[in-house]
């Protein structure tokens, strides 16, 4: 492969590109930059990451006439390095200095004292801000250097970091290998960033610095009806154009600190867009007379940060005092979207929900709240009611036109006599804006647009599936397999069902609709049925995660609990026959982790609380108080939440099934008669995106309820906008039994891959026991043949997995049961060593084939760089002689490689003139990455065989140059580049490298930390100085010794840490 197709020379430049086109400024550093007032990009070090001459600029530009104090203030404040916070924290606070100005104070002419705010960005004309691409920038850390692809600056401020891969690379390996190492070694560079962008060309992911890789996201489209391409393309010009890139700095990120730590999250492709457009609605108010439309965006897509979103860039760019009314019909939805406000700190007192103010009703406490001048108010519909010893018609509150309101699930919230007052009387002159998870249908549109308006934003089930910002759901009916009996669905009684808390009046008509069917679907044989069929199949699922089972009303939910919880010790005694009788000693270990995770799992019942009901549940011989005890002593949603806690199963009826949100919950079990936009819901509780592993969300059906889903499905699932109602195409739900189709397709991918690269499955499947280890081996080797193609292998065998433990337990896995465990038992081989981690292995491996030629050093300083690779010392002929004879060229090859390029890294670090081995090596790699046969395969090692002697004829230069060390070899190499030197010459400018490290050593870096003070740096770079003034004065000019103290001074720096430490004791 030619350098044209490298990482560099491919997606670097396509990336410079784009960005060039899309006006901004982009260098290269590496190798090009220099340093100073003067230098590239006015660095004084490689540890800087704020460029202080454009940031200086951009300050004295947009906050004129400010002393040059004032400036220095807020450059120092920017770059501060700040200790014992987390990044999340330190991003948040560097965040509110970029976005909301630098405070800073100073003396002026009169001799009296101001404070001030300095603007960093211009928010008002967003491309009027400096944007500075830089390739390659090398950037020193407390003891590491690394040197970041691409980093984008405004204003000197590197707001977006670019993480490249090649493009036969897994794009996770950007986040595992590299980004993650970032943050370890180089963490400052992230603390003023707005977002970072993953890509290997053809496939990128946009996140933030407190995003896990499963939270990485596509940028699929500019525009909202666009059908959606993933590539570096599209996000780059949906992230990256400069005016894009500003809003979404000002206005679309946030951070939650609802769990303790900070959480930054970025607003999803889908939110930014339909944010944007009802942005446009809220300019043209008056023209729309307060109709802002309709905003469905599908259940799972973030409806509520979108909320904020919008409400905060409202207030932000166009003023107004608008207060936000953000009106529900259900308290548990109120609490969420208060909860999901005051997270992230735009509410932070619980007196702005109406009801929440004591001495005064819920109803009274609203009109409080409106007739002030508050951001934001949250209220249930169900308090714009009249008080009927007082009122015949509800009053005016306020006839303001600067209120928003906010009706969430409009479908719900939009009708009665409550909407009515609030619309006709309590607030005539607010506007209206519908948020909803499902569509309007047909019987609602007009109304619907009377109060609202037209749809101004639409991302609906399908599409989010497609976008993959919600998974697919599957669906298996449970209650065909256990021959239970379900009568048919009774639509008047699913309505009323939707109520966990019925009044009297519903209560009788409940129990006149359902006298025949309520004693069938609560009949202890059927509910017993159930619960053992649940304990195992919860317990049994390949991916298992957290999950709901949706009982038929509260006591019902009780008798379930006590029904799950009499099997649960069946199951754990089934575990310990298993374990006893376990094949082997991994499976018995495999099995026991199992078990302990099984014990300590919890169940507990969710339900809304009433009156008398201790006394109502004694009476049907149940006990609601150990339940009530647990809902109010602990925060069972937080628990549940919560990936690690061992609360793994909730029993709900009502509470939970809407307006709430727990990614880690992969399963619901239905048995409750419910329809419509309320099953959409419910069902919609399971398909939250979440780990690597969820495949799906999957609803287990004891109640029958399909033919609803259909129904559902074909209003609420791809509406089509102002049709009312959808076209029914597609379904909500797959059969469970048709992922096996899936399954066998990506089993079959992976078998027709091991073929291409001559290797049959059916050998391993078919090889007895003792023959298999070696079958393994030979599979591991054919994989091997180069990057690419354990790659690919990883990436398709990885999603055979995904569908593997998506369907396990059902009785269609069991003819893949061997093909999986061959797949599986060739991954585990490949990454038995985690690939970023230390060669130590690949050493040993090597070492076993050539004698003990080859020497593996630990480390002397334990840090996370690992070992030191001697391969000085490694015997040529045989290793050529152990290639000729192995089968497992390819693997032999691949190690090799590893271990070469550990070597390299550590050379490069020692000696920062070595990049022509660098270059070569890329060359080597890159036609390695690009072969497919064994001639490859045996070039590619006669090249790095090759590669191998002319690294160690360099790494031995030093004991011929008579320098003792590669220490003072790097010092020696500066200090002669771009000099024809002999003789007595030649020998001076070696005792000058000597001296001058000697000196540097003895004195100023054996102090702790030296690089932090500007005092030591300044002294180092004296010393440097003085010890050069030394050189050959018929070969150095003054110029000359000026230009080799940076040169010297900027590798003591990037490579020596302070208290003695430095990079070559790694190799010592």
């Amino acid at each position: 492969m030619s350098y044209e197709y490298s990482e560099d020379g491919l997606i670097e430049q396509a990336t410079q590109d784009v960005l060039e086109e899309l006006g901004w400024q982009v260098v290269t550093a590496w190798q090009n930059e220099s340093f100073g007032e003067d230098g590239l990009l006015g660095r004084d070090n490689k540890s800087e990451v704020i460029l202080s001459r454009y940031l200086l600029q951009a300050l004295e530009k947009l906050n004129p006439n400010f002393p040059k104090t004032a400036y220095e203030q807020a450059i120092e404040q920017i770059s501060q390095k700040v200790a014992d916070k987390t990044l999340g924290r330190i991003n948040k606070e560097k965040n509110d200095l970029l976005k909301n100005g630098v405070p800073v104070s100073f003396t002026n002419d009169k001799g009296e004292l101001v404070k001030k705010k300095l603007k960093v960005f211009n928010f008002k004309e967003y491309t009027d801000n400096h944007f500075m691409a830089v390739r390659q920038l090398e950037v020193v850390g407390e003891l590491y250097n690394r040197r970041p692809d691409v980093v984008g600056f405004v204003n000197g401020i590197p707001l977006v970091f670019f993480e490249l891969k090649a493009h036969h690379t897994d794009l996770r390996n950007a986040y595992t290998d590299n980004l993650k190492d970032y943050k370890d070694t180089i963490p400052h560079i992230f603390h003023n960033n707005a977002f970072v962008i993953l890509s290997n060309g053809t496939d990128a992911k946009v996140g933030t610095v407190t995003s896990p890789y499963k939270f990485f996201l596509d940028w699929k489209r500019i525009e909202e009806d666009e059908e959606g391409v993933v590539s570096l393309d599209t996000m780059l010009r949906g992230t990256c154009a400069p005016h894009r890139l500003m809003d979404l700095f000002e206005n679309f990120l946030l951070f939650d600190e609802s769990r303790g730590d900070v959480v930054k999250l970025m607003a999803k492709n889908h939110q930014y867009i339909g944010v944007n457009k009802v942005l446009e609605n809220v300019k043209n108010i008056e023209d729309l007379k307060g109709k802002l439309g309709v905003y469905w965006h599908t259940q799972g897509s973030g409806k509520s940060y979108s909320m904020v979103f919008l409400c905060e860039k409202i207030h932000r760019k166009l003023g107004g005092a608008y207060t936000f009314l953000i009106a529900v019909d259900r308290t548990e939805l109120e609490n969420q979207l208060y909860d999901t406000f005051s997270g992230v700190g735009v509410v932070n007192d619980k007196h702005v929900v109406a009801g929440k103010k004591s001495g005064i009703t819920g109803r009274e406490h609203l009109r409080e709240l409106l007739s002030e001048n508050h951001r934001y108010v949250f209220t249930l519909i169900h308090k714009f009611s009249i008080d009927p010893e007082k009122e015949s018609e509800y009053p005016l509150i306020t006839d303001r036109k600067n209120i928003i309101v906010i009706s969430d699930e409009a479908h719900r919230t939009q009708g009665g006599s409550y909407a009515r007052n609030m619309r006709f009387h309590g607030l005539p002159n607010a506007s209206y804006l519908g948020f909803t998870g499902t569509p309007i249908i047909k019987d609602e549109e007009e109304l619907t647009k009377n109060i609202f308006g037209e749809y101004v934003s639409v991302y609906d089930f399908k599409r989010a599936i497609e976008d993959e910002a919600t998974l697919p759901l599957r669906y298996i009916n449970k209650g065909e397999k256990l021959d239970i009996e379900n009568p048919a669905l009774d639509e008047r009684m699913a309505e009323i069902l939707e109520d966990e808390n019925l009044d009297e009046d519903q209560q009788k008509k409940l129990a006149y609709l359902f006298q025949k069917n309520y004693p069938i679907l609560t009949s202890e044989p059927r509910l017993d049925a159930i619960a053992k069929d649940l304990v195992w199949h919860f317990n049994e699922r390949g991916y298992q995660g957290k999950a709901m089972y949706v009982a038929l009303d509260k006591p019902t939910a009780v008798r379930m609990h006590k029904l799950v919880m009499k099997y649960w010790p069946d199951y754990l005694k089934e575990l310990e026959g298993r374990i006893k009788n376990a094949a082997d000693q991994q499976e018995a270990q495999e099995l026991q982790r199992k078990y302990d995770k099984v014990a300590e799992t919890e169940v507990c019942v969710v339900v809304s609380g009433e009156q008398n009901e201790v006394d109502k549940f004694r009476k049907m011989d149940l006990d609601i108080e150990v339940h009530r005890k647990k809902m109010v002593e602990r925060n069972l949603e937080k628990e549940f939440k919560d990936e690690d806690n061992p609360f793994r199963f909730a029993i709900v009826c009502a509470m939970w099934i809407t307006g709430f949100d727990a990614p880690c919950v992969s399963t619901v079990y239905l048995d409750k008669p419910i329809k419509g936009h309320t099953l959409m819901q419910t069902i919609a509780r399971a398909n939250r995106v979440y780990d690597d592993e969820k495949e799906n969300g999957l609803i287990v059906d004891y109640g029958n309820v399909y033919e609803q889903l259909e129904k559902a499905y074909s209003v609420y699932g791809e509406g089509t906008k102002g049709q009312g109602g959808g076209k029914g195409e597609g379904k909500p739900v797959e059969q469970l039994a048709e992922l096996e189709g899936e399954l066998k397709k990506a089993i079959q991918e992976v078998k027709d891959y091991l073929k291409s690269v001559n290797f049959n499955l059916t050998d391993l499947k078919n090889a007895k026991p003792m023959e298999k280890i070696g079958k393994l081996k030979e599979a591991a080797d054919c994989v091997c043949l180069n990057e690419t193609t354990r790659t690919s292998f990883e990436i398709m065998a990885r999603n055979v997995f995904r569908k593997y433990k998506a369907l396990y337990p059902e009785e269609q896995i069991k003819p893949h049961i061997k093909d999986f465990n061959a797949i599986e038992a060739i991954y585990n081989l490949l990454n038995q060593n985690v690939k970023t981690a230390d060669v130590t292995e690949i050493m040993m491996e090597l070492q076993s084939l050539v004698s003990d030629s080859v020497v593996v050093k630990e480390n002397e300083v334990a840090d996370k760089e690992g070992v030191y690779v001697d391969l000085s010392t490694l015997d040529f002929d045989k290793l050529k002689a152990a290639f000729a004879k192995t089968p497992r060229k390819n693997t032999l090859t691949y190690n090799l490689q590893q271990a070469i390029e550990k070597k390299l890294q550590q050379m490069l670090k020692e000696n920062p003139l070595r990049l022509e081995f660098y270059d070569r090596y890329k060359e080597i790699i890159a036609d390695y990455n690009a072969g497919k046969t064994l001639e490859n395969t045996v070039k590619a090692f006669e090249n790095l065989n090759d590669f191998i002697k002319d690294l160690t004829v360099e790494e031995q230069r030093a004991v011929r140059e008579n320098l003792e060390d590669q220490e003072a070899l790097a010092i020696f190499d500066l200090l002669r580049e771009g000099k024809t030197l002999e003789g007595k010459e030649l020998k001076q400018v070696k005792k000058v490298a000597r001296e001058t490290l000697d000196k540097l050593k003895a004195e100023k870096l054996k102090i702790e930390r030296w690089r932090e003070s500007r005092q030591i740096t300044a002294q180092v770079k004296g010393m440097i100085y003085d010890n050069l003034l030394w050189l050959p004065e018929d070969a150095y000019t003054d110029e000359d010794v000026s230009l080799k103290t940076v040169s010297v001074y900027q590798h003591i720096y990037s490579n020596y840490y302070g208290g003695g430490k430095s990079v070559y004791q790694q190799a010592s």
